[in-house]
């Protein structure tokens, strides 16, 4: 498998996993979990469109622009994107940790994503110095 094929396989890999981990939060529902927040008004605040967008769609944009824009600026943007995500995930997986460590399902599926993301990283990291060649 090519890099770019690796690269855009590991961001499609994360986005699909996030999918898995909206669910897994969403199971405890079935079981008598209330999630309602007392503040909540029924309308998705403004900063979680902002968020879903930065965790969901751009890595989508980056799965689909990868084979076919290989210019420096992008490779370099999408590094710098993918370290800023992985910082994410591994704040996350922390956290997750800290608060219920039992949950497996939620740790397994973090975990699997970091690592997911630490490819992606190493990927872009060796496209970007094949560029330098």
């Amino acid at each position: 498998m090519n890099t770019i094929t690796k690269i855009t396989f590991c961001w499609l890999l994360i986005v699909v996993a996030l999918a898995y981990h909206v669910q897994y939060e969403m199971s405890g529902l079935f079981f008598g979990k209330d999630i309602k927040s007392p503040e909540a008004t029924g309308e998705m605040p403004y900063f979680l469109h902002y968020f879903n967008i930065a965790v969901t769609i751009i890595p989508l944009f980056f799965a689909l622009l990868t084979p076919f824009v290989n210019h420096k600026i992008f490779v370099m943007v999408s590094l710098v994107y993918a370290v800023l995500y992985l910082l994410l995930n591994a704040f996350h997986v922390i956290a997750t940790a800290m608060e219920d460590i039992f949950n497996l399902s939620q740790m397994t599926l973090l975990t699997f994503v970091a690592v997911t993301n630490i490819l992606l990283v190493l990927s872009i990291n060796k496209w970007r110095k094949e560029q330098m060649i």
